[in-house]
């Protein structure tokens, strides 16, 4: 069954439902409220006759001939004595029979069906001069007015009922057509993603904020987040199988040199070798770095620790001093700063960013350490060749290198801003540059002092 068909039918069982309460509450109201009604009515009047006639003449009958002129064809009297023994009964042409319809004393009145008809029955109590109860008078009345006007009620109640149900049959056909629309064109809008695999988006036709404005706006959201991956997935595809083909074709053209020239030139023979060599160090240097890369991006939770990163900046200092002999300053605003982090991945994340500044610049490097807000921030800053200013929000992408040539003539692969990224990510922090072409550049990172506590708070 269909989700449209499900809300016509339940809105209609509902709209139904309420009628139908209302119009058993209606019916109900109306018999008791004219019951009340005639009631009254009749106990003044028979009250009044009582009182004037005396209890004496009617426990006797002596009141028959000028009772009987005020009685109408649809009432019947009758007069019990103490015992509720019948006394007498008056009638005046009486179309209907009381059959063995017994004396009940405890009722003051009573609306009840005999032989198909609504007989309303009062008692009145007949009363000495002194107050004592000598008997009772049970007035019984055949109710025609009732019932026509119950004929009626119930018409305009069945009436109504039905067209109400046709307009309500109507109206939950519209709602569930209104309500369901979004999810129609949500519907349509995937499968032609479907059918296309291309990534499209539902179009918002209001601005208002509804749980199906919120469904379509996350939906929007989620393919534009997936067609974002979709295109980074196929341009990390694309640029690690050129970075791949370019090294196997430079080691198959020395390959290629080795097999015709290599054993009879010595030359030929030690430069395929030096660069065949290169090439696979290369080639195994960025294949570790996709494995740290995707190790980083699996958010897998790092086992922390309570590190001083004063003391390792300094070990990835004098580490890195034995192999490129430069100068390396470390700044800080105290002596020791602690935090929360993988140790592994913080010596990880120096040595990517040192080294990338030894690549590209010749003079001193800084190492900036600074503590505020419950952050430690990490500032490495040379005074290299610079980036383009439009060139520098795009250098934590994989692959990406704002001079090729440059990168092949270091050695790099264009994944270590990348992996420092990931590495961030994963201590809940931020990474940005700042550069100026020709100046210098400056990369600025802040992670959170207390790991735990930021983990718990998410």
């Amino acid at each position: 069954m269909k989700l449209r068909t499900k809300i016509t039918l339940l809105a209609s069982i509902l709209v139904l439902s309420i009628l139908l309460f209302v119009d058993v509450t209606v019916h109900l109201l109306f018999v008791k409220i004219a019951t009340r009604n005639e009631r009254e009515v009749l106990q003044n009047k028979w009250t009044e006759i009582i009182a004037e006639a005396g209890p004496t003449m009617i426990l006797k009958n002596a009141w028959s001939p000028k009772l009987k002129d005020e009685l109408s064809g649809d009432t019947i009297l009758r007069v019990f004595d103490q015992k509720s023994r019948l006394l007498y009964e008056v009638s005046r042409q009486s179309r209907f029979k009381l059959g063995n319809m017994r004396f009940n004393p405890s009722q003051s009145s009573e609306l009840t069906d005999v032989q198909g008809h609504k007989i309303l029955v009062i008692h009145l109590p007949v009363l000495s001069p002194e107050g004592k109860q000598e008997g009772t008078l049970e007035i019984v009345e055949k109710w025609d007015a009732l019932e026509t006007n119950l004929d009626i009620l119930n018409t305009i109640l069945i009436t109504s009922t039905v067209g109400a149900m046709l307009l309500s049959l109507v109206g939950s056909t519209i709602l569930a057509n209104a309500i369901l629309l979004p999810i129609s064109s949500s519907i349509q809008t995937m499968q032609e993603i479907e059918r296309s695999l291309k990534f499209k988006k539902i179009p918002v036709g209001s601005h208002n904020h509804d749980e199906l404005s919120q469904m379509t706006a996350t939906f929007n959201r989620m393919m534009g987040r997936l067609e974002e991956s979709f295109q980074s997935q196929q341009q990390f595809v694309s640029d690690a199988s050129h970075e791949l083909n370019t090294t196997l074709m430079i080691i198959e053209g020395y390959a290629n040199m080795l097999r015709r020239w290599g054993t009879r030139d010595e030359d030929i023979y030690k430069e395929s070798i030096q660069s065949i060599y290169e090439e696979t160090q290369r080639m195994r240097t960025m294949t570790q770095q996709l494995l740290a890369l995707a190790s980083s991006q699996q958010g897998n939770p790092e086992p922390h620790e309570r590190m001083e990163l004063v003391g390792c900046c300094q070990q990835v200092v004098a580490h890195l001093k034995t192999v490129h002999d430069r100068q390396i300053n470390i700044f800080m605003d105290e002596p020791e700063i602690w935090l929360d982090a993988n140790l592994a991945k913080i010596k990880q994340l120096l040595v990517i960013l040192l080294d990338n500044a030894l690549k590209y610049s010749s003079d001193e490097i800084e190492i900036i350490l600074s503590t505020e807000a419950k952050h430690v921030r990490i500032r490495v800053k040379d005074a290299g060749i610079g980036i383009p200013e439009g060139e520098v929000k795009r250098v934590f992408e994989r692959f990406y290198r704002v001079d090729s040539s440059r990168h092949r003539k270091t050695g790099g692969t264009g994944l270590g801003l990348p992996i420092a990224k990931a590495i961030t990510d994963v201590h809940q922090g931020t990474i940005r540059m700042e550069s100026v072409e020709g100046k210098g550049s400056e990369v600025i990172v802040t992670l959170p002092q207390n790991q735990q506590e930021r983990l718990s708070l998410q």
